[in-house]
């Protein structure tokens, strides 16, 4: 080796009695081979090997390097899997294993053999395995390899090996023989180490994009829930892989207190639930506040009161079955099955909430172990609802406090943004948090955003920002490696441990840190994070801690960070958010909903807060790369609650008034479970036919009920008139029907001030035309003298004298 190359690995990486080395190697490469049933390739072949090959046809996989860290006096087992990608089969076979013998020291050498091997020498041959039979195209097949202790000479204290696994066509490395080629990493400790780097692990524990979550209750929610938190889910498996591991889980709160469904009503209140007589009963938190099953409509099926009532309003009761719609509660299904045996398997839960209870008492059981941090409710995207609304917005979405069931397993809640921030948008998500939440919050940033270099060591994960912050650093190149395209099982466990020795390396004698922190979604699989975390606790230059104690070294740290600008992208590419400020403003018109709502509904804070959790869950990070999902949820939460305001509405009809004044009768329903209360009815006539003496007072109506509302008015004039009956809440936010419309109501005016003289005026003279007929009918009358009386004389001719 060149002189470089031994001062770069220093003196407790590069061995003394290189000559005599090299010269035992050689003697190897010729014997082992011949042992191991295969014919030797000569050193020439070894020397055009992995990266001068012209085909990559097939695939290679490690699955195990055992021991996972090699010492004087110890040979290597290798197992894997080989794919054939190809379009044609693999004659014969072999796998080889080959070594460089130039230790890794730095995080670059690391990555750059990963990637490419570009600079490095040839690797030697140390052992090599025929598979025994062709690979046919698509085909796959294991392999071992047994590397003995004979061909690993090595005496270096400290050294990260660079090894490739290599697949030919036959027992010769040749150009035209090479079908793939894997690199890996080997470990080496021939000395003592005496302080070891510091590792923490943080698990994030979140739900996935998954509208059904979210939807509406019924059987497709349970299910959805059932596969996010269920015994079957992938976190239940992260929780079984990670038993006993010390790590510390990062959860969302809405894991194990799901918000409110989308539901098109508001389900009854639940019964208190009767303290059982028996110790068979089996109900348990079964009849929490958030329900799995259907919800319908309750509407009254009481008909129209024959009579006008003679009050301002009259309330009609539904029927004792009217509500019977609502969800009952799911006690009674766990009670009546109730198994004689003590010892019997408990019962799966059957509810949304019951789902919740078992994932939190679980955690309780563990948190003295593995602690429990919190993300705010919703893993809000805190850094695009800043881009796109401001610190109201954020502002909005740190609101919910953890509840005290929640603050018993544990009380700490970082600042965790979802894609790199500047630091004016730091520090106004930090300041927004202050003010929102009375604390500063531990906030976790990658070395990266601090630095600007991905592979950059730091001392310490511990640090604090200039206004006094506490911040927990995160590898980000490390972490990468717990996401689910970080390769296969053996492979990012050898590079994992291949980074981090060389990360040792650089500074041997000085106590450093170093915080893992798993992706938010695409983890790798659980038994991939659990290898990952196990070999930290098996490798001397690593020692396992807890997060509480790298908290504490952010107390001491001095007050000299902020954010840098990189150029160099994040490990795990950033998804677009499809959080928008047109989104932000529907979402905020359906917050004004809820708070219209929660004026009118009776005892129902438990309505308006399941749908406040439910809209706070469209500010979450889930969302990024999932614009379709999000709409879909966008959409739902709109929908239901437009159709919650239409639940309370005024029945259209046709109203005959005939009188100058009276009442007119307005029918009023309401088809929620719950009572409502301070409704606003507006009466407005379309024409000046008719004139409403006095708007009605603020009507309460029973679940499921409804009212005759007496309206006084006064006809104007006769006529048809379309009468406007909207219903509003106390604020004026509009019920009944859909937005921006009225229920019209059609009356006939027909005032008694106008057709009473018409019918007066036509009975008289119906009456003149018959008398003048019965005149004219008779004809005129004869002319008869009238006699005198007696005492009259009679008149003479002289009388006018």
């Amino acid at each position: 080796m060149t002189s470089r190359r031994a001062g770069a690995h220093g003196p407790s990486a590069r061995p003394q009695g290189t000559f005599l080395r090299r010269v035992v190697l050689t003697v190897l490469l010729v014997l082992l081979p011949a042992l191991a049933g295969v014919t030797p390739p000569s050193y020439a072949e070894a020397a055009a090997s992995p990266a001068a090959s012209r085909s990559q046809s097939v695939a290679v996989s490690l699955a195990s390097s055992t021991p996972r860290v090699l010492r004087s006096g110890s040979g290597v087992v290798l197992t894997g899997t080989v794919h054939n990608t190809g379009t044609s089969a693999v004659a014969a076979p072999v796998v080889h294993a080959g070594i460089v013998d130039d230790p890794l020291d730095t995080r670059e050498r690391v990555d750059r053999w990963g990637r490419s091997g570009e600079g490095f020498d040839a690797a030697q041959t140390v052992a090599s395995t025929g598979l025994g039979r062709p690979l046919p195209p698509g085909g796959r097949a294991a392999f071992t390899i047994r590397v003995p202790a004979s061909a690993l000479p090595f005496s270096y204290n400290l050294a990260s090996l660079p090894t490739s696994l290599t697949v030919t066509d036959g027992p010769s490395i040749t150009s035209g023989s090479v079908r793939g080629v894997q690199h890996t990493y080997l470990e080496w400790v021939g000395g003592t180490i005496s302080r070891p780097v510091d590792v923490g692990w943080v698990v994030p524990l979140t739900l996935p994009a998954d509208p059904d979550l979210f939807g509406p209750s019924g059987d497709k929610r349970l299910a959805a829930w059932r596969r996010a938190i269920g015994p079957d889910s992938a976190i239940a498996k992260t929780l079984d892989a990670l038993d006993g591991q010390p790590v510390t889980w990062l959860v969302d709160p809405t894991l194990l207190e799901p918000p409110g469904a989308a539901d098109l009503t508001v389900r009854a209140r639940p019964e208190p639930t009767p303290t059982p007589t028996t110790s068979s009963s089996t109900s348990s938190t079964s009849s929490s506040s958030t329900s799995a099953g259907p919800t319908s409509s309750s509407t009254s099926t009481a008909s129209d009161p024959s009579s006008t009532p003679t009050t301002g309003s009259t309330p009609t009761p539904a029927p004792s079955g009217s509500t019977s719609a609502a969800t009952p509660s799911t006690s009674s299904s766990s009670s009546s099955s109730t198994s004689e045996d003590d010892e019997a398997e408990p019962a799966p839960a059957t509810t949304v909430a019951g789902l919740a209870a078992e994932l939190r008492d679980r955690l309780a059981s563990t948190r003295s172990t593995q602690p429990v941090w919190f993300l705010p409710y919703g893993d809000p995207d805190l850094t695009a609802l800043h881009g796109s609304g401001g610190a109201a917005q954020v502002r909005t979405h740190l609101q919910q406090p953890l509840s005290s069931t929640l603050r018993e397993l544990g009380t700490t809640m970082p600042l965790w943004p979802a894609s790199d921030v500047n630091q004016s948008t730091l520090f106004s998500l930090i300041s927004t948090w202050k003010q929102v939440r009375g604390t500063q919050p531990p906030t976790l940033l990658s070395t990266r955003q601090l630095t600007g270099e991905q592979r950059r060591t730091t001392s310490e994960s511990g640090r604090r920002l200039r206004d006094g912050t506490p911040v927990l650093t995160y590898d980000e190149p490390l972490s990468f490696l717990a996401a689910a395209g970080g390769g296969d099982p053996g492979l990012r466990e050898q590079r994992w441990l291949a980074e981090t020795l060389s990360t040792y390396q650089q500074q041997p004698s000085e106590h450093r840190s170093m915080l893992m922190l798993a992706p938010r979604t695409g983890q790798a699989s659980p038994a991939q994070l659990a290898r990952l975390v196990g070999a930290g606790r098996g490798v001397p230059w690593l020692r396992t801690v807890s997060t509480a104690s790298l908290l504490k070294e952010t107390a001491s740290a001095d007050r000299s960070a902020s954010p840098v600008s990189s150029r160099q992208s994040p490990s795990v590419p950033t998804q677009r958010s499809p959080i928008t400020p047109s989104s932000n403003d529907v979402v905020g018109h359906n917050r004004s909903v809820v708070r219209s709502m929660g004026t009118i509904l009776v005892d129902s804070s438990d309505v308006t807060t399941g749908w406040d959790r439910a809209l706070d869950e469209l500010g979450s990070t889930r969302w990024r790369g999932q614009a379709t999902a999000y709409g879909t949820v966008l959409d739902a939460d709109t929908t239901a609650l437009d159709s919650l305001t239409q639940q309370v509405a005024v029945r259209p009809s046709t109203v005959n008034f005939f009188a100058n004044s009276g009442m007119l009768n307005i029918t009023v329903v309401n088809n929620l479970a719950r009572p409502v209360r301070d409704v606003q009815l507006v009466v407005t006539p379309r024409k000046r036919l008719l004139w409403v003496k006095r708007q009605p007072t603020p009507l309460s109506l029973p679940a499921g009920g409804r009212t005759t509302v007496r309206v006084p008015v006064e006809a104007v004039a006769a006529g048809t008139v379309k009468v406007d009956a909207s219903l509003t809440t106390p604020g004026g936010a509009p019920l009944g029907q859909a937005r921006g419309k009225s229920v019209q109501l059609k009356v006939n005016v027909r005032p008694t001030a106008t057709w009473i003289y018409w019918v007066l005026g036509m009975v008289a003279g119906l009456i003149f035309v018959v008398g003048l007929f019965r005149s004219l009918r008779k004809g005129p009358r004869a002319e008869t003298a009238m006699p005198l009386p007696d005492d009259v004389p009679e008149p003479t001719e002289g009388d006018d004298d």
